[in-house]
């Protein structure tokens, strides 16, 4: 696998054209998370996944600290993250999302890497996310950035 040069990577503002692949991604995502963990029926884990993501969506209006980063790779998103960065508080990883074609290649640790250099430098104290505990690869991808577990979540303080 070739190496990820930085100057093919980068990071912008969420273009509107790609928020709803972005959250269809989530959408789906969330949704096997939820058939996984919780033994819910395809159509039940969809509804509450879609809910969810729209309730936080909801949530957003208005607000400054909430951010959209899509992450590109040689002039194409090849996903994103959603996260929440406020002055003297622990900031929070709400989705992070790597298109499935491009997994695997240190893009979503390159990602990560961004939002926390960004929360950082938006005065928070930390980065917590949540995860489910069968995401072996987002476990083991977190505890190598550092992060450790407080329950069943995940905090990564500086």
């Amino acid at each position: 696998m070739p190496a990820i040069r930085p100057a093919e990577a980068s990071y912008v503002n969420m273009p509107p054209a790609y928020r709803p692949r972005f959250f269809a991604g989530l959408v789906a995502y969330q949704t096997t998370q939820l058939q996984q963990a919780m033994g819910y029926s395809q159509e039940v884990a969809h509804d509450l996944a879609y809910h969810q993501i729209q309730g936080v969506q909801q949530d957003d209006a208005g607000l400054t600290h909430r951010h959209l980063v899509a992450a590109k790779w040689k002039k194409n998103i090849i996903g994103g993250a959603w996260y929440m960065a406020v002055p003297e508080r622990a900031s929070s990883l709400l989705w992070i999302m790597i298109e499935d074609a491009h997994r695997g290649q240190g893009h979503g640790r390159r990602l990560l890497a961004h939002v926390a250099e960004q929360a950082r430098a938006a005065g928070a104290t930390g980065l917590v996310l949540h995860v489910f505990t069968a995401n072996t690869a987002a476990v083991t991808l977190y505890r190598k950035l550092g992060f450790s577990d407080i329950g069943k979540e995940m905090f990564l303080s500086w």
